[in-house]
């Protein structure tokens, strides 16, 4: 578990004796953590779309070296720990949903980016044996090169899908595996100097 960086304590507190940095959310209900126009129970209901980009803002502002914490502050007199329960089962909930989403979009990635990269290693073959093989006219010569650059876009294609696209996939599902592994508690004071509300 690293140390916290300057940066990163300067803005977030640490949650109790541990070296999570605090994500802190003022709440005037429990059912602000969701979204209104979801009917169903707090479980499976989906979050309120403002807390999920608050907390996508928050993850992008912690590198991912270091661990989280997630602490809900509500008026006094709001405390109910049934509801605490239902709050905590349905963010773990939509943060295993959402994670899932991000492992099956890595691997269509994956199959994408083998599939093009065999196109483009076939192509390849192709020409280098045209190449080899037929007589060198400019209808030939003109096939040829024609053959080699599709193998390189497609080849092309399958390095940028791996350097660059499942990168950003490979992220975020760090980002939401660490949200998993966040405790999320509630408190009864309201913090001053809070983001969300």
């Amino acid at each position: 578990m690293g140390t916290p960086d300057k940066k990163a304590t300067q803005i977030y507190r640490t949650h109790e004796d541990t070296e999570r940095l605090l994500i802190e959310v003022a709440l005037d209900h429990y059912e602000d953590i969701f979204n209104e126009w979801d009917p169903a129970p707090f479980k499976r209901r989906d979050i309120d779309p403002d807390l999920r980009t608050f907390f996508e803002e928050c993850s992008g502002e912690i590198s991912l070296r270091h661990p989280i914490a997630i602490a809900f502050f509500l008026p006094k007199g709001e405390l109910d720990q049934e509801k605490q329960e239902k709050c905590v089962q349905g963010l773990h909930n939509f943060f295993t949903f959402n994670k899932q989403l991000t492992v099956k979009a890595l691997q269509r990635s994956h199959k994408r980016a083998l599939r093009y990269f065999l196109i483009g290693l076939a192509f390849l073959s192709v020409a280098v044996l045209f190449e080899q093989e037929l007589e060198k006219t400019l209808l030939t010569d003109l096939l040829d090169q024609g053959i080699f650059i599709g193998g390189w876009v497609f080849a092309w294609e399958a390095l940028s899908i791996v350097a660059f696209q499942n990168q950003e996939l490979h992220q975020r599902e760090a980002e939401w595996g660490r949200f998993l592994d966040a405790p999320i508690v509630f408190k009864k004071e309201r913090k001053p100097d809070q983001v969300f509300e």
